[in-house]
């Protein structure tokens, strides 16, 4: 095989660059600087793709990892590697397999799983209602109902978890219905203003990244990039269990 015949057939497809350049992107902004990655970080997301490891999930863990460490007090700017964030993205995607497993019936529900999930519930009623600390203190009163109105759900859901006829399913849809409300009340808490200029920061971003796509993807493209401005203003965790992906 001669190396340019080589070399086509290993370039990387424009869903594999958009895929390397979004984590990138999310991982500096969420540093509040650049950084140049290193090779480490580089074949990270290469197991990452080669896993098929979803990139919301990925952008998930980034958001949860830095909120956590900003909660307490730390400066985003240490964290110099993706590596940081590995062992969330390590833990969420194996949530994310046994999930897909249960909804398809490939395998039954196992003790491991429930317990996963049950913390991962827990940690998600914990961050609600400290968003809706938060969201009261900057006198959002609305919000700051309906997030501990969804802390309260989520707390329900993990109960139900230990429960023999649990359904994996309908709790996710619960949780994706909870999730969709208090991003409405979360949407609903912004001035006038401040929603135009979260449209216009989103649709700059993503102008920014010069990706070329179909309308549908670029409508869900540009709710995800204002879903995740939301997220930051007001601390809201990301709620169901499966990233879409």
């Amino acid at each position: 095989m001669s190396s340019s015949a080589a070399e086509s057939v290993s370039a990387p497809s424009d869903e594999e660059k958009s895929y390397f350049r979004t984590v990138e992107e999310r991982f500096c902004a969420l540093r509040g600087a650049t950084l140049l990655l290193s090779p480490r970080d580089w074949a990270l997301m290469t197991s990452w793709w080669n896993e098929r490891v979803p990139l919301p999930l990925i952008l998930e863990s980034l958001e949860e990892v830095f909120a956590a460490r900003a909660s307490r007090g730390d400066a985003a700017r240490d964290i110099s590697s993706l590596a940081y964030v590995r062992h969330e993205v390590q833990r969420r995607f194996r949530l994310h397999r046994e999930m897909v497993a249960v909804r398809r019936g490939e395998e039954e529900e196992s003790a491991t799983l429930r317990r996963e999930i049950r913390s991962h519930l827990g940690r998600v009623a914990s961050r609600l209602a400290l968003a809706a600390e938060s969201a009261r203190e900057h006198g959002e009163e609305d919000l700051a109902r309906a997030l501990l109105i969804g802390s309260a759900e989520v707390k329900a859901l993990r109960r139900t978890a230990g429960k023999v006829e649990w359904n994996p399913a309908s709790a996710e849809e619960r949780l994706e219905q909870i999730e969709s409300e208090i991003m409405d009340f979360a949407r609903g808490a912004l001035s006038a203003q401040e929603r135009e200029a979260l449209e216009a920061s989103a649709q700059e971003m993503l102008s920014a990244r010069g990706l070329r796509m179909t309308q549908e993807a670029h409508r869900i493209t540009l709710n995800s990039i204002e879903e995740n401005h939301l997220r930051q203003r007001w601390r809201i965790p990301a709620i169901a269990l499966l990233a879409e992906g």
